[in-house]
């Protein structure tokens, strides 16, 4: 998958410390907003983000040993691939943070390409509810296409570039956004952002860094999330949860105890007395390994095995010699006896 082959490429570089603060110091969460990272790694920027403001938090992460680890931090997360395996609720949230893999999507010869950057952002920005803040951390240059996305789609758009000594190794921005209708003013802002993208050779200096931003400067209100039950889940079926959720069930419960009851077991008596045939077959499917206690204190350990075995015969014929080869199953059981010397019995 694309975004497989993209972390294999790129790694996972979580988003730094200081630029999640940064970034916070722009917001004013609402208790009651919920907050969701859809490649939230090990849940570090979402849970910063929402910390003592009340807010409820959703990440979805790819990789198993993160996702364990953002299970710590954020109140609900998926183990999934949020461009294909994740079932949501449109417009359920009030902020989407969102830091996607840099990479080119994959395709057929026929397909057009399309950057990773700008396919996470058109398939998870339905999430956002209006007036929803978007939070977005691209490469510079990747910045048209995405503000050519959301032009028609967002206000109140801000670029700030990472503090000089994040920039230069990385080269990304943040953008930040509110999710709602542009009046003509707005467009107008917006277009200027494009061809500032567009246009400009980049030297680092085209927009103010995370630095500048002051000590309680809040810009962006994030709202109450709208809706009060959503869903979120993923379509990719993770047999531990699984595995919890089966044992929670009154009916495995039953299940259980009517079929799996060492009572029940115990009580199973064949109708026929078993030859030895039977006997046979039975230790070397290995129904019957382990411990078996014969008369007195007598203990045996039981292990049978089945080996197939081709024999051959020649048959004359008409036609000439015909070979006939016929499949033979060959039992073998071995036990070990303890008393009165340890001793390895081998019945073939």
């Amino acid at each position: 998958m694309a975004r497989l082959a993209s972390e294999e490429k790129m790694g996972y570089y979580p988003t730094p410390t200081y630029v999640v603060q940064k970034i916070k110091q722009l917001l004013q969460i609402e208790k009651r907003a919920r907050l969701i990272d859809t490649c939230c790694g090990e849940g570090e920027a979402l849970s910063l983000l929402a910390q003592g403001t009340g807010a409820e938090t959703y990440g979805v992460e790819l990789d198993k040993e993160r996702y364990l680890k953002a299970k710590q931090r954020l109140n609900h997360v998926l183990w999934c691939d949020s461009l294909n395996e994740l079932i949501h609720t449109r417009e359920a949230f009030s902020l989407l943070w969102l830091n996607p893999p840099y990479d080119t999507e994959e395709g057929g010869e026929l397909d057009e390409k399309e950057r990773l950057e700008l396919v996470f952002l058109k398939k998870h920005f339905p999430l956002l509810q209006r007036r929803g803040i978007l939070i977005l951390i691209i490469p510079y240059n990747q910045l048209a296409r995405s503000l050519s996305f959301l032009r028609t789609k967002c206000t109140e758009i801000s670029v700030y570039r990472f503090p000089d000594d994040l920039f230069w190794q990385f080269k990304q921005i943040v953008l930040i956004a509110v999710k709602d209708t542009p009046d003509r003013a707005e467009l107008e802002k917006n277009d200027s952002l494009i061809q500032l993208a567009s246009s400009f050779t980049w030297s680092g200096r085209a927009y103010e860094t995370l630095d500048s931003i002051e000590d309680a400067e809040v810009r962006y209100h994030v709202p109450e999330s709208e809706k009060e039950k959503i869903t979120f889940k993923s379509t990719r079926l993770d047999p531990e949860e699984a595995v919890k959720l089966v044992k929670k069930s009154p009916l495995w419960k039953q299940l259980k105890q009517s079929l799996l009851s060492s009572r029940r077991m115990t009580n199973i008596r064949p109708l026929m007395p078993l030859r030895e045939g039977h006997l046979a077959m039975l230790l070397a499917s290995g129904m019957m390994n382990g411990e078996v206690k014969g008369k007195g204190r007598e203990r045996l350990i039981i292990k049978g095995t089945v080996k197939k075995e081709q024999d051959q015969r020649e048959e004359r014929t008409a036609d000439g010699v015909k070979i006939i080869t016929t499949d033979r199953y060959e039992i073998t059981v071995r036990a070990i006896r303890f008393s009165p010397e340890p001793e390895i019995i081998t019945i073939r």
